[in-house]
């Protein structure tokens, strides 16, 4: 028999056999966090105890393997991790389940009578699978659906409501229109180039800030080089030639500094880029192009030159301004130590109360004015999490209002749960990407069965539309170029130099991730054709634009993967399954699907060649089908049940139908 005890025990309790080797036991929480004890003996004479359902979410619910002497969950509640509606007849479900060999689940779902939907693994742990469908409904709002588990043995368990067995109570759920996340449908296809306009190219020398230095010069926090929006406008064909179809342009607004993160005026284009009309033209070619654009938006703070700051700097408590921002006293001074508060305690940045009415007017009207006059496309948010959420709820009605298809991004370098409910941001800054990325190609951290598993944990955070609309980068002006955190990482790897050549060789199956990866993939510019450069302001070198001096093969390899994205729509749209990892030969395979469409991609993370089989069972890989891999091009069978793809050191393959 099995009993359960809380460690504080007052007696046991046992659990109720329900199929075969599984055992559950609901009991009321004790509160706090509690150890459980799993004894295992012989029965006396066992009377069948009456099943329980369970009636409230008070309850814990166990369920006990005697093979494997663990306690697989079995777990679903509708709710935003396991019920996500995609559309009035859409519905995406997910169940956890303990890991086992040969399993597979299914989805059996009312619809004009029972339907069943066959459901992949999304996300995994060392003992947990995350397996997820998609189901679509003649009738919308309302699912009543139950799930079957079916393992080696060929039993079928199901799963209800009220518990496991062969009869129960169904899963109901329910929906309306404010339960569906949606973000720009524009996004899903995106493959997004961050510039920064001072250096990517002067395309008007004319309007250069005084003091502009040479192209070729180091950038230092202060200097300029003279890149500017006509320069952004003549290379519209080389954004073309990369296959980008969307920009991201740091702050274009007047301002005092090369950054522009310190506004002087939120409804001029800084003089050193253009004008107006400029931006207007730029946003129209690029249109023309196929090519979206979203500006930086800086509503935390402003500059010093800022013209209500300037108005309190002038008059004191007697400015109609004073409470635009948070002064601790009169007269304003910023030496020794400003009295009024800043970003991260810098004078030149006073902080804006977004609490006043008039400054949230204010700003409102800039986020809707470039929208509308400009035909901009959205909205990069500088550090959103310090400004009250209330401002950015209605921030995205305004938006929304004037352009349901604007694409609203905040710059969130951890957890975005709470910023991505639909209320707030369209996506994030997927930093949490980076950093994994960098733990394992770079630094070797963990195995790459943790890399698996924690990208699956970082995905099961969000609805599953905004894990689509998450910008996906490496690097940023925020960071060390990526080639140069590569080398710096595999430096303090055993066996490795950090060489460029070993950084860009190591980069190569990142690249193949990030590409083939959920969401839109973000380039920071100049990293295509082997740019490097530490931290600010280093990373923030000038665009080469002499081909003598581009990394040919790196750009090449980057338009490869581009090029797939674009041609292979699951890349761009399908839902994540992983396939397999092999800690031992540092391999990773998964599988983008969609609509009966499958991309199939395995990275060799290896620094030495590597022979791979992908089982066909494991794939769902038809016999004699034929596979094309998009990076060598070569054509590939299944037989016997498998794959057989060799792979060079540092490399990978995208395998599709054609």
């Amino acid at each position: 028999m099995l009993f359960a005890k809380f460690w504080s025990i007052i007696n046991s309790t046992g659990l109720t056999c329900y199929f075969h080797d599984f055992y559950k036991l609901h009991l009321p929480p004790p509160g706090g966090r509690q150890k459980i004890h799993v004894y295992f003996m012989k029965p006396p004479a066992p009377a069948e105890p009456p099943r329980q359902k369970l009636r409230n979410l008070g309850q814990v619910r166990l369920y006990y393997n005697r093979e494997e002497g663990v306690l697989p969950l079995l777990h679903h509640r509708p709710g935003i991790r396991f019920c996500q509606p995609l559309a009035p007849d859409r519905l995406l479900l997910r169940l956890k389940i303990g890991r086992r060999e040969q399993q597979s689940c299914q989805v059996i779902y009312e619809d004009r009578g029972l339907k069943t939907a066959p459901m992949y693994a999304y996300a995994r742990t060392p003992r947990y699978i995350y397996y997820q469908a998609e189901i679509s409904l003649s009738r919308p709002w309302r699912c009543r659906y139950f799930f079957r588990l079916r393992e080696g043995d060929g039993d079928d368990r199901y799963i209800f409501a009220g518990g496991t067995g062969q009869q129960g109570r169904p899963f109901t759920y329910q929906w309306t229109p404010a339960d569906i996340f949606t973000v720009p449908d524009w996004i899903y296809d995106a493959v997004s180039y961050q510039i920064f306009p001072d250096r990517f190219y002067n395309g008007n020398p004319a309007n250069d800030p005084p003091g502009t230095r040479p192209w070729s010069e180091a950038p230092t926090r202060e200097n300029f080089f003279g890149g500017d929006l006509e320069g952004i406008q003549a290379k519209i064909p080389y954004l073309k030639f990369l296959g980008v179809n969307a920009l991201w342009l740091n702050p274009i607004f007047a301002a005092s500094s090369n950054h522009r993160y310190n506004t002087r005026d939120y409804l001029a284009v800084d003089p050193a880029l253009g004008d107006t009309d400029t931006l207007r033209r730029l946003v129209a070619s690029l249109h023309g192009a196929g090519i979206r654009i979203i500006l930086d938006g800086v509503f935390n703070h402003t500059g010093t030159d800022f013209f209500a700051f300037k108005d309190v700097v002038a008059r004191g408590a007697g400015s109609p301004y004073k409470d635009w921002y948070y002064f601790y006293d009169f007269p304003v001074r910023s030496e020794p130590r400003a009295n009024y508060a800043c970003w991260w305690d810098i004078p030149s940045l006073p902080k804006l109360n977004v609490r006043n009415p008039e400054v949230r007017n204010y700003l409102l009207h800039v986020a809707t004015y470039w929208l509308w006059d400009a035909g901009t496309d959205g909205w990069r948010l500088d550090v959103p999490n310090e400004i009250e959420p209330p401002f950015w709820r209605e921030f995205y009605q305004q938006v929304k209002g004037t352009n349901p298809e604007a694409y609203i991004v905040g710059e969130i370098w951890r957890d975005a749960r709470f910023w991505l409910n639909g209320r707030y941001f369209d996506g994030v800054m997927n930093y949490l990407f980076r950093d994994l990325v960098l733990a394992y190609f770079a630094r070797r951290l963990f195995p790459i069965s943790t890399l698996d598993m924690l990208l699956g944990l970082v995905r099961l955070r969000y609805p599953e539309a905004a894990n689509f609309a998450l910008l996906n980068l490496l690097g940023s002006h925020d960071t060390a170029r990526i080639i140069t955190a590569f080398q710096e990482g595999l430096a303090g790897v055993p066996g490795h130099s950090g060489s460029y050549a070993e950084a860009v060789a190591h980069l190569r199956p990142a690249l193949i991730l990030q590409l083939t990866y959920p969401g839109a993939p973000l380039i920071y510019y100049g990293d295509e054709v082997g740019l490097t450069g530490g931290p600010d302001p280093d990373c923030r070198r000038t665009m080469p634009w002499e081909p003598r001096d581009w990394d040919r093969d790196l750009l090449n390899f980057y338009r490869c993967l581009i090029r797939l994205r674009h041609q292979l729509r699951p890349l761009r749209r399908g839902f994540f399954q992983p396939l397999f990892t092999d800690d031992q030969a540092e391999v990773y395979a998964y599988a983008r699907r969609l609509e009966g469409e499958k991309v199939i991609i395995i990275l060799n993370a290896s620094d030495l060649p590597q022979t791979v089989t992908l089982a066909a069972a494991v794939a769902g890989l038809a016999e004699d089908s034929t596979w094309r891999d998009g990076l060598s091009n070569r054509l590939l069978e299944v037989k016997g049940g498998q794959i057989i793809l060799p792979l060079d050191a540092n490399s990978g393959a995208v395998l599709y139908q054609e």
